[in-house]
């Protein structure tokens, strides 16, 4: 006679870098003698569940089914790791063995169980729960920890406490979900450091503003203490106010990682990394599938100090993240991508001594040795630097002034308005592009109507760009350039004295 097979499905997801995949949960109970076994390529936490859900369901009142119990997790090519399966097997055993009468229709849970029952929230939480953001399942069942991950991912859902609330869900046909979604989060003050703080230095202050409104990428080269450092600081002040979704993948990143702010705040990320960073550290580890400072320095700024020091590996694995605005890891045969998406700003000496932008002979180095000094910076780096800031010591005017407590007013409330009003000009622009699409990285067909780009600024910029070596990539990063320049004088078409600006930024005869 064959054997009765009682069969089940539920739904969850695991987390695989900063993305979830959902997850198909079947399970098996048939006669015979009592074993519990899970497949689906799942490693140690998720197999030793079983005594984490054997004693939950007892101590919760429902009794464990005698018989082969099998769970497969699919997809079963890629590796699962994680405790939020819990409540997602448990129920699936519910429902197999009857005590539990099973929904026609698709049931997502996650949770971690403890052995009297309790349901416990697990890490990246925020991440799972965005994934299934889009395939909206009919019942979702969540932890009662798991709320802040709920607004985040903008979700309907009903929490649970223990592992017996499920009879009022699934026995007594008491489904109350509750639409958790914040449209505003508590958002962190922004840098403290006001831009009138940066003295006699009004052209890094213009290529910082320029930079913060199109999300560009910015080289600060200059003397020792003329203020990079600061300026890599400041630009923080000027961003604008975080959107909703931004907050929401910085609020699943720090989650992920268990790095965010204890109250509940969230801040545009400020990453600092030196010439001691490594290419791991950068984009991260490849085993763990973790991300590196270029991921989470998403939806902020990446300030590397000390570029002319970098090592070599480093600065060539920067190249096409700056351009691609994204990171890509291979792990076990599988592609990741972790977006990238922020304001880089590097900082360095021009030469050896650091003067070489300095008049008279503060300057030790010869021209060939500052020549061999900047060459540490490929040309392909350089390429893709949007803006390139000489910065020199300052005067006896500005210097006295740091002493002095002046009334100046401060400068940087004025330049986030202008950079949070030309970023919307942007977001109109590009609505059909997709989010976080900014004048930098726009890729189009045809980059002079999308940019309002006329005809007598091409013949101008066609002409500068006769002078002196420009590359298609240099040529169209002036474009970019002049079109933020616009969008902060609140333009609809980039003018001639927009280009003349953008290329401005792009010369660097004094150094060579």
């Amino acid at each position: 006679m064959a054997a009765t097979l009682k069969l089940s499905k539920v739904y969850s997801s695991f987390v695989e870098g900063i993305s979830a995949t959902l997850s198909e949960i079947e399970v098996s109970v048939t006669p015979g003698i009592p074993t519990f076994d899970i497949i689906g390529l799942c490693d140690a936490s998720i197999k030793e569940s079983y005594g984490r859900i054997r004693s939950a369901l007892i101590t919760s009142g429902f009794s464990m089914p005698r018989g082969h119990i099998t769970v497969g997790i699919s997809p079963a090519y890629i590796k699962k790791s994680g405790t939020s399966f819990d409540l997602a097997i448990a129920c699936g055993i519910l429902f197999a063995s009857g005590q539990l009468s099973q929904p026609d229709c698709k049931v997502y849970l996650e949770g971690e169980l403890s052995l009297t029952g309790k349901v416990k929230a697990t890490p990246a939480c925020a991440v799972r729960l965005c994934s299934i953001s889009e395939d909206k399942p009919d019942i979702v069942i969540i932890p009662s920890g798991s709320v802040k991950s709920a607004e985040c991912a903008g979700i309907r859902a009903m929490t649970v406490e223990t592992l017996s609330d499920l009879r009022e869900i699934f026995l007594y046909g008491v489904y109350e979900p509750v639409d958790y979604r914040k449209e505003e989060f508590l958002q962190a003050p922004a840098s403290e450091i006001d831009l009138s703080e940066l003295k006699g230095q009004q052209k890094a202050k213009r290529a910082l503003i320029i930079a913060a409104a199109g999300n560009h990428t910015v080289l600060l080269l200059g003397s020792p203490g003329c203020g990079k450092t600061m300026a890599g600081k400041i630009i923080s002040g000027i961003m604008p106010p975080l959107e909703r979704d931004e907050a929401s993948d910085i609020f699943s990143v720090n989650e992920l990682l268990e790095c965010g702010d204890k109250s509940g705040l969230i801040t545009r990320p400020y990453r600092y990394i030196d010439q001691n960073i490594t290419v791991t550290g950068l984009i991260g580890n490849s085993r763990k599938l973790t991300p590196g400072e270029l991921a989470l320095a998403n939806h902020g700024v990446l300030f590397a100090d000390e570029i002319t020091e970098f090592q070599r590996p480093v600065l060539d694995m920067l190249r096409l993240p700056l351009e691609n605005r994204s990171v890509t890891i291979y792990s076990d045969g599988r592609r990741y991508r972790f977006p990238a998406n922020y304001v880089f700003v590097a900082a360095g000496n021009p030469c050896k001594c650091g003067y070489a932008f300095e008049g008279g002979s503060k300057c030790r180095c010869t021209k060939n040795a500052r020549k061999k000094y900047l060459s540490r910076l490929s040309g392909p780096f350089l390429d893709r630097m949007d803006l390139i800031c000489e910065m020199t010591s300052i005067d006896k005017t500005a210097k006295r002034s740091i002493l002095e407590d002046e009334k100046t007013e401060k400068e940087s409330p004025q330049a986030a308005k202008a950079v949070s009003l030309a970023r919307q000009m942007q977001k109109e622009r590009y609505k059909s592009f997709g989010k976080d699409t900014y004048n930098s990285n726009v890729i189009c067909a045809n980059y002079a109507d999308i940019m309002r780009l006329p005809a007598k600024a091409i013949d101008h910029l066609e002409s500068l760009s006769d002078k002196g070596l420009v590359s298609a990539r240099g040529y169209l990063g002036i474009i970019r350039v002049a079109r933020t320049i616009a969008d902060l004088e609140g333009r609809d078409d980039i003018s001639e004295e927009d280009v003349d600006e953008a290329v401005m930024f792009r010369r660097m005869e004094s150094c060579l």
